[in-house]
């Protein structure tokens, strides 16, 4: 039942709340009566206080988030390596089908017009600051990506690998057989 209005800050109020008993059991105050049917300035003080350690207490533990093991970051730096071999390879591959194309299309006007042009922008002064303002941000972004792969692989292992990681190592077999057929390591 609603007696009046309880005055939580200066801008919020919320309905006050009665608990009524309506047999001889024993009346359970929760939280959320006790909210409710508080009257005096210091109760209500209290209660922010409650409710701000709780609060505290949950976001510190959202925030610890463990390191993960030297295993785990062996092996992801192992599949980011041959991840990485793989995307050169077929890079290289790439490069030798598309060179004698592109030797034939600099021996005509328009491909002459077209590599003089990409000549001229990269001497223009804005394209240099381009360049170096983005590899500036690269460097100074490595630390944190350092830090945000760190924080992912350690969430990987301690609350995902427990539940999940025999599927997830299952999976990247299977992608690697897949791999070794469309995009082997050298």
């Amino acid at each position: 039942m609603h007696t009046g209005l309880c005055l939580v800050s200066p801008y919020i109020t919320v309905p006050r709340c009665e608990l009524r008993v309506t047999d001889n059991s024993l009346s359970e105050k929760t939280v959320t009566s006790w909210i409710c049917t508080s009257n005096t300035a210091a109760e209500m003080n209290a209660k922010y206080a409650l409710a701000l350690i709780l609060t505290l207490q949950v976001s510190m533990c959202l925030g610890e988030i463990p390191a993960p093991s030297q295993e785990v970051v062996n092996t992801y730096n192992t599949l980011k390596s041959t991840f990485y071999s793989r995307l050169l390879n077929a890079y290289k591959k790439l490069q030798a089908v598309i060179e004698p194309t592109l030797e034939k299309l600099a021996e005509s006007n328009r491909g002459q017009a077209t590599r003089d042009y990409i000549e001229e922008v990269q001497q223009k002064p804005e394209f240099k600051a381009f360049v170096k303002i983005a590899s500036g941000l690269g460097t100074e972004a490595a630390p944190l990506v350092d830090k945000a792969r760190t924080s992912l692989l350690g969430l990987y292992e301690y609350y995902v690998r427990p539940h999940f990681g025999k599927y997830v190592q299952d999976s990247i077999a299977a992608a690697k057989v897949h791999l070794d057929r469309v995009l082997p390591v050298e």
